[in-house]
């Protein structure tokens, strides 16, 4: 660990964003000009960084660079801290393998399911320390005019990493016309407890350690993908489930503002950070698994994150993430804080440093058919058994339930049915919220959304479109190991990998997705509220039947405690 003193959070990441602009601006206009590739053609191809030279790996026509640091390790005095810079090195730094996942529970926390191998890192990944990494995959020939995909990986805010086996950015560089960066950042108990309050002093800057994570990542980008070929000026960031948490996150923190140019939130809405009250709790939990007082809170700087593991393990039996209201605060969450969060992000209305971004949010067609296995019953469904669980669940309003989602998806079976109408109450509400406000949003960027209704075959085929099963199809990764895993593979999902990567990247390019084979995909308003119904034969339509969406979004708010 570095024994420079602390600075705060975005003094000097934002300096040298700036000092660096105008010549990374430059470099870019230089290229454009030229048409010169940024990297030579070489087995071994080297790029100079503000911090360093990185020597990365050729994989077929893409240039490979894996464990770049963007911060300095969490250990120490640096474990509560904000990121703070990496000390430049000498000679050549080897950019071959992953760096350590963000410190995080061993088990999977969705309990495994037929996807799961999907996303499991390398053998030699562990969690550590020196997480603070990224990995960046280019295109040969890249000129600094390709816009720059930045992904946030899934696993909620407790677990995941950059380095999953799905989230391979080769494929999708390979297309020759994008950049694309995975990150990690700190998770859980290292990333989202806020002691300021609870602790002060010392601890004044130790809420929302994740998220500052992220803009450092982000600076890194701006300051350094234009020596990879990419537009630090054309930045996407882009997530699923707890990434799409993350995006919506960056979008409401105006420190964040200008780093990046389009979102799109796949399968993670949120629209709510914790409060004070909520934070302080789980700091305060935090402390006492520790057996820290207020007294002896110097000893933070001394824990491994191992002891903080375990701590964050008592936290969370205590403060399970509740299946009546996913999608709001619960546990180590986002915090409000002035300057970084000052407010929500969509509640009541989009966060003002979101609104010129274009945004592209949508949700897979039966999300919640990967998080109900344990429920075997749901997947083998009668008429009678779908009718008494929508009688269960929707009370007075289950015959208006059932008889709009049978006129609307007359094709699926009753189990199909049962998870396209919890999956639309538990995420499409939430989904129908944020693209509200953001439709709400007067001379605003536009908006788009989208359902992946595509059902995969796997498991006998009974989950149907689940939670997940966009990101093969988006990293172009159907027919790599992982990817049959997800989708079987054959040349139906290939077919639809090619026309959904290729509108993931047009939006990243121009803010509006578009793709060969595709009818013209709507601009989403609150009044027509259409979205793109990705399949084999995609079409336009509502983005959940209209007159279920109030019902489900005051029934989910109100399972939330929220008016």
């Amino acid at each position: 660990m570095s024994d420079r003193p602390l600075r705060p959070f975005g003094a000097m990441s934002r300096r040298a964003t700036l000092a660096t602009g105008a010549a990374g601006a430059a470099v870019v206009l230089a290229a454009c000009s030229q048409a010169k590739p940024l990297i030579s053609a070489s087995a071994s191809p080297e790029v100079a960084t503000k911090a360093g030279t990185v020597r990365g790996e050729r994989v077929e026509n893409v240039y490979r660079f894996l464990g770049i640091p963007y911060a300095q390790a969490i250990s120490g005095r640096n474990r509560f801290a904000p990121p703070q810079p990496v000390a430049p090195w000498d000679g050549v730094r080897e950019a071959l393998r992953y760096a350590p996942s963000s410190p995080q529970q061993a088990s999977d926390p969705t309990g495994g399911s037929p996807v799961t191998p999907a996303f499991d890192p390398p053998a030699y990944v562990q969690s550590g320390d020196e997480c603070l990494a990224l990995n960046v995959w280019t295109p040969e020939g890249a000129d600094g005019s390709l816009p720059v995909m930045v992904w946030l990986h899934g696993g909620g805010w407790t677990s995941g990493s950059g380095s999953c086996a799905i989230y391979d950015g080769a494929n999708l560089a390979a297309r020759g016309d994008v950049v694309v960066v995975t990150i990690n950042h700190r998770l859980g108990a290292s990333g989202l407890t806020d002691f300021s309050r609870v602790l002060g002093e010392d601890f004044a800057d130790s809420a929302n350690l994740s998220i500052k994570d992220m803009v450092a990542a982000l600076e890194w980008v701006k300051a350094n993908i234009a020596a990879f070929g990419g537009n630090p000026d054309l930045v996407t960031i882009f997530g699923e489930s707890g990434g799409g948490w993350k995006v919506n996150t960056l979008l409401g923190s105006p420190v964040a503002k200008g780093l990046f140019h389009r979102a799109v939130v796949e399968s993670g809405p949120l629209t709510r950070f914790a409060s004070h009250e909520e934070a302080d709790e789980v700091a305060r939990g935090v402390l006492e698994a520790l057996e820290i007082t207020p007294e002896t809170a110097d000893k933070l700087h001394e824990i491994t994150f191992e002891q903080l593991l375990e701590a964050e393990a008592a936290v969370m039996a205590k403060t399970p993430m509740s299946m009546r209201a996913p999608g709001f605060p619960s546990g180590f969450w986002p915090v409000l804080e002035e300057g970084v969060l000052p407010a929500h992000v969509y509640d009541p209305v989009a966060a003002p440093s979101s609104h010129d971004v274009p945004l592209m949010a949508g949700q897979t067609g039966t999300e919640m058919s990967l998080f109900m296995l344990g429920d075997k019953a749901a997947y083998t469904l009668d008429p009678a058994g779908l009718e008494a669980r929508v009688g269960e669940m929707f009370d007075s309003d289950a015959a208006k339930v059932l008889t709009t989602y049978r006129a609307a998806f007359p094709d699926y079976v009753p189990s199909a049915l049962w998870f396209r109408i919890v999956s639309d109450y538990m995420m499409g509400a939430l989904s129908s919220a944020v693209l509200d406000a953001r439709a709400r949003v007067e001379g605003g960027a536009p908006v788009h959304a989208y359902r992946f209704d595509w059902m995969s075959p796997i498991a006998d085929g009974k989950l149907f479109s689940p939670h997940t099963m966009e990101i093969p199809f988006v990293f172009a990764n159907v027919e790599t190991k992982a990817g049959r895993t997800m989708t079987g593979g054959g040349e139906e999902a290939v077919a639809l990998a090619k026309v959904v990567s290729e509108a993931w990247v047009t939006f990243a390019r121009t803010g509006a997705p578009a793709a060969p084979g595709l009818p013209e995909w709507p601009v989403y308003t609150r009044e027509g509220r259409e979205a793109m119904h990705l399949a084999p034969t995609s079409a336009a339509g509502p983005y959940m039947p209209p007159e279920m969406a109030a019902l489900f979004h005051d029934k989910l708010w109100s399972a939330a405690g929220l008016s």
